[in-house]
């Protein structure tokens, strides 16, 4: 078969017992009774790797909860009243305080710092710390771990736990502060109660398995084995995957010694290249303008701070619960799929909302740092008050129609980015990467998501300030760029993690060093080289 198999018979590739036995003794493998053995089954099942994957998802109601604390603080009388002396927080001061823990965890996740914490302590070590200190681990190798223990067929699913988590988070968070939004010291208790997932995190972070692709890369085949059988069930053959892993590494290990001069050469640098783009797409698209700054565009439509309040919490809802469909379209649909299409559906949105509200909403209310509903007790300036400071005048310009339809396109561009973009962008950067590479590479997309981050937490106040509603045709041009991704990028959808690697190898016409040379090596070193192999293989020109 002269060049290769095609991408679709990629993932068709297998070995059998016997090629197993022979890259895990060449692994290091020891155990000849456990070789010897006719059927080598797992313990667990899907079920397992689901549960794990649900814990693991802890780390990403950690982050929700700091995303989603933020925007109801800053517009809390208490903040105001302990911190500014009862002033109002301009646009530079709100952006300067959303952007600081975007800023913090842009050094966490630098590459030389997550690679070298990963080395020492393992990806389920680094989600243990990261549940004590709130940024390392439990945001960064939460996802790795989570793709590297899910079986091919539901990983989309499981990896997409997280993102789902995030959004529990983000919803827990909105409500909280919906809820405390006129008690004195309200902010401290909404920032402290963040201590109990990450507490969870921290002592359940114990109990996990170990990563079999970092136990295998650390030259601990048995143990590799061990946690295979731990979340795999008894109809798979864990040798035989085991046996993958083994070669995927033992053939980058054949290209020689990881350097960063390799990190940002070849293939991989393409695949940087995809994954940074992705993950800067995500923030820039404009998701996180609405978690940030939801109640200070929400105050621009309702012209009532109890309204906005309570409208932010409902976008959390609506976040939350449009989340679900990625979990299982991910791996029926395709990932590209649902970012070509959530993509699409948040630019119309935000043409929308441009439209709307720079024609219905364009003026910016001069009000106080903090208003309460009416019958409510409050504090600003240690003075309690018992009256609104705002009463809802409804549009400025519009009629009331053009509320709902400013606040339907709003509550639409959450539920296209919760089903698409928000889960599926890091479900395939944590899907792409060589095992060699895999650690610096997520460290260095993960710091590009928190550069987006730290861009979107800064300037949409200013931008908002000064442009009003028109700073979302920047949003849809943005979105516009996301759905030609999602059109000419690769579909990972029911390969293994090796096969993804094949699959961008054929496709860019990469051939890594030695890979036409014939041995007894498993057949993807093999492919194409010797009518036998295609023969034994069953594969068809």
């Amino acid at each position: 078969m002269p060049g290769g198999v095609v991408v679709q018979e990629l993932e068709d590739l297998s070995l059998t017992l016997d090629e197993a036995r022979e890259i895990l003794g060449r692994a290091g493998f020891k155990d000849e009774a456990c070789l010897l053995e006719e059927w080598v089954g797992g313990h667990g099942g899907l079920s397992t790797a689901i549960g794990i994957g649900l814990f693991c998802a802890l780390g990403g109601a950690l982050f929700g909860l700091d995303m989603g604390y933020i925007s109801g603080v800053e517009s809390m009388g208490s903040l105001c009243d302990d911190l500014l002396d009862g002033k109002r927080m301009d646009a530079v001061t709100m952006g300067m305080v959303t952007g600081i823990f975007a800023l913090g965890t842009i050094i966490a996740a630098f590459p030389p710092v997550i690679n070298a914490a990963v080395n020492r302590l393992g990806r389920e070590g680094c989600i243990v710390l990261g549940g004590g200190i709130f940024c390392l681990g439990a945001i960064l190798q939460t996802l790795v771990y989570q793709g590297e223990i899910a079986p091919k067929s539901a990983r989309g699913m499981i990896v997409t736990l997280y993102q789902l988590a995030i959004t529990v988070g983000i919803m827990v968070a909105f409500w909280i502060n919906f809820a405390l939004r006129t008690t004195r010291h309200g902010w401290r208790y909404s920032i402290g109660l963040q201590l109990i997932p990450g507490l969870l995190l921290c002592l359940g972070g114990l109990a996990v398995p170990g990563s079999s692709r970092l136990l295998v890369q650390r030259g601990r085949p048995q143990d590799a084995l061990k946690t295979l059988r731990r979340i795999r069930g008894p109809e798979d053959e864990v040798r035989i995957e085991l046996a993958r892993i083994c070669w995927q590494h033992e053939r980058e290990m054949s290209e020689g010694v990881d350097t960063w001069r390799r990190f940002f050469s070849g293939m991989n640098c393409k695949l940087l290249f995809v994954g940074v783009s992705l993950q800067l797409i995500q923030q820039l698209c404009g998701l996180n303008v609405f978690i940030y700054y939801g109640p200070v565009i929400f105050q621009r439509i309702f012209r009532s701070s109890h309204a906005s309040s309570l409208f932010s919490a409902v976008s959390g809802v609506v976040n939350f619960l449009s989340t679900f469909p990625a979990l299982i379209l991910s791996d029926r649909a395709g990932r590209m799929s649902l970012l070509k299409w959530s993509a699409a559906g948040m630019a119309a949105c935000c043409v929308a909302l441009a439209i709307v509200g720079s024609a219905c909403f364009g003026q910016e209310q001069d009000s106080r740092c903090e208003v309460v509903p009416e019958g409510e007790c409050g504090y600003i300036a240690n003075k309690p008050v018992a009256q609104p400071g705002c009463e809802d005048q409804g549009a400025m310009q519009c009629g009331a129609w053009s509320q709902w339809v400013a606040v339907g396109a709003m509550f639409l561009f959450i539920v296209n980015f919760a089903y698409g973009w928000g889960p599926v962008v890091w479900l395939y950067c944590a899907e792409i990467f060589p095992l060699q590479h895999r650690t610096k590479a997520d460290g260095l997309t993960t710091c590009a998501n928190w550069v987006g981050n730290l861009f979107i937490s800064f300037f949409p106040p200013i931008l908002i300030q000064r442009l009003g509603f028109h700073t979302f045709w920047l949003f849809a041009l943005v979105n516009v760029v996301g759905t030609w991704l999602g059109c000419v990028l690769p579909e990972t959808k029911g390969r293994s993690l090796e096969d993804v690697q094949l699959m961008f190898e054929h496709r860019w016409g990469y051939q890594p060093k030695g890979e036409a040379e014939c041995s007894v090596t498993p057949v993807p070193t093999c492919v194409g080289c010797a009518s036998n192999v295609e023969d034994r293989r069953g594969l068809q020109n």
